[in-house]
């Protein structure tokens, strides 16, 4: 099991970052159809995404969001975090077998309100996947 950062607020400052790299599988990808009920060929089908100018089927947008999550709650800021706002720009698809890097970057600290907002990217083979921002409350 991969440890948990615990970083207070007050040890958090600007220009933090934190990333680690994963790779997309067929059975993530089935499993995500499986558990949001997203069937949708694009996702599910190989076929269906090369018919479409793709070369195979495309992982969900949401999957990566996921590793969105992981960062945020196991990585920066880690345990004591609770995500409050989410925005996600999906700018390349990404497919089973790619090995993405989700990174994230503290852009601010907040300390009267106990808010950092993280700037995000997933990349893959140098080539960004998803960009985005968050807003994390720290707790306690």
């Amino acid at each position: 099991m991969t440890s948990i950062r615990d970083w207070t607020l007050e040890q958090l400052e600007a220009g933090a970052a934190a990333s680690f790299e994963h790779t997309i599988t067929e059975a993530e990808v089935d499993a995500f159809a499986a558990l949001s009920g997203d069937r949708n060929p694009l996702h599910c089908d190989p076929g269906f995404g090369r018919a479409l100018g793709f070369r195979d089927r495309v992982a969900h947008g949401v999957l990566l969001g996921g590793l969105v999550s992981r960062l945020i709650g196991m990585e920066l800021p880690g345990r004591r975090s609770m995500l409050l706002n989410l925005r996600l720009d999906f700018v390349a698809p990404t497919f089973p077998g790619d090995t993405v890097t989700v990174h994230g970057r503290l852009d601010s600290v907040h300390l009267e309100q106990r808010t950092v907002t993280i700037r995000l990217s997933i990349t893959c083979r140098g080539e960004t996947r998803l960009r985005g921002s968050a807003m994390v409350r720290m707790s306690w």
